[in-house]
């Protein structure tokens, strides 16, 4: 049964009354030439068809979509109703046109809150360095809330580079500020040498963590604090600086704080102490992934140089491509699967995602994602 059909049921029902109409002539006639009275003729027709209303319902219902019927007459329902009841009726689209305005409101704010531009220098140039799943998916541990990269492959992609004025990584763990009793938690950041250099964002109070702090190894590593958490747990105390903090069990100094417009590279989340990268070591004691190859926990980022365009970052690191991925990728993944691990970057637009890199650039929307920029 066709739509058209539906749409032109009374024309259909008219004709098949005709149809009918016909039929009885016939029939009487017939049956009148066999010497019935007419009378009688009539009723022995209509005998032999049958309901003659019962069957055009049938055919009626046959040229009948359902679903589009039954909301059609709710329709004509609802409105007799509204009609008979003018006040309801206003109360009822006053409260719709107001449940429409609110939660178009609401939309607005959330977007305004979550596709803002990232509170840092020039965010337009940031562009985000992550791989786009192989056929099969990638193999290992997965933690942090953007386990984009291993660190083994982190380290490559920063020394290999040439688009990147400053490129850089982070994850976001969770720091017990305690040394006993019930824990209290803080939301940390480990972050490579170059984080805040290239976002562009200064100390508001000491200095931020340089690429000096961030050593293979490092003995001592120092610290750096959020505005909010620097209000809320040293009273916004200047002396903060050159004092320790507790992270995991271990003793940092704090060199820094951050400023109040700062929050992070997540829109959403904010962050209370930052610690360098090379710190992982220090909180996870034996289960460090910094040499693991199959361990996904960290971001990345960089910052374009002048006059480098998202197509030639794309060519750039398609090149340094093979050789990481060689050296790079997890020993323990199947052979069969291992040969991805080879596939060359290329420009993915257009191209099929689990072959495919590209680049995600932090535009308007903080850190939206365009095609991924590695492919591993």
């Amino acid at each position: 049964m066709g739509i058209t059909r539906f749409f032109r049921r009374g024309r259909w029902d008219d004709e098949r009354a005709r149809e009918i109409d016909a039929y009885l002539a016939i029939e009487t006639d017939d049956n009148i030439a066999r010497g019935m009275s007419p009378d009688a003729a009539r009723a022995a027709a209509r005998r032999k068809l049958g309901n003659a209303t019962l069957v055009r319902e049938e055919i009626y219902q046959m040229n009948t979509v359902k679903l589009i019927d039954s909301a059609w007459r709710d329709l004509k329902y609802g409105a007799r109703l509204l009609r008979l009841n003018p006040a309801f009726a206003i109360v009822a689209i006053l409260s719709l046109a107001l449940g429409v305005g609110a939660n178009t409101a609401i939309f607005q704010l959330l977007d305004a809150v979550r596709i803002r531009t990232l509170p840092v220098k020039d965010a337009g140039e940031l562009v985000e360095v992550r791989i786009a799943d192989p056929v099969g998916g990638r193999t290992g541990q997965f933690t942090g809330r953007r386990p984009s990269l291993t660190n083994p492959l982190w380290e490559q992609i920063r020394d290999r580079q040439q688009v990147f004025s400053e490129a850089f990584a982070w994850s976001a763990p969770t720091f017990d500020l305690t040394t006993g009793g019930e824990a209290r938690y803080a939301q940390g950041l480990w972050v490579s040498g170059d984080f805040f250099k290239g976002l562009g964002v200064p100390a508001l109070i000491g200095r931020t963590l340089t690429a000096a702090d961030d050593r293979r190894g490092c003995a001592s590593p120092p610290a750096v604090l959020s505005y909010a958490f620097w209000q809320r747990e040293y009273a916004g105390s200047a002396s903060v600086v050159g004092a320790t903090i507790t992270l995991d069990g271990h003793s940092f100094d704090i060199v820094g704080v951050t400023p109040a417009s700062f929050f992070g590279v997540e829109v959403g989340r904010t962050f209370d102490v930052a610690v360098p990268l090379c710190a992982e070591p220090v909180s996870r004691g034996a289960r460090t992934a910094m040499d693991k190859k199959d361990v996904w926990f960290l971001g990345a980022m960089g910052r374009l140089k002048p006059g480098i365009t998202l197509e030639q970052a794309r060519a750039q690191l398609a090149a340094i491509s093979p050789p990481i991925s060689r050296r790079r990728c997890p020993t323990t993944v199947p052979k069969t699967r291992r040969t991805i691990c080879s596939s060359r970057l290329a420009r993915t637009r257009g191209a099929p995602a689990s072959r495919s890199c590209g680049a995600s650039t932090s535009r308007r929307s903080g850190c939206c994602s365009r095609p991924p920029v590695w492919s591993c």
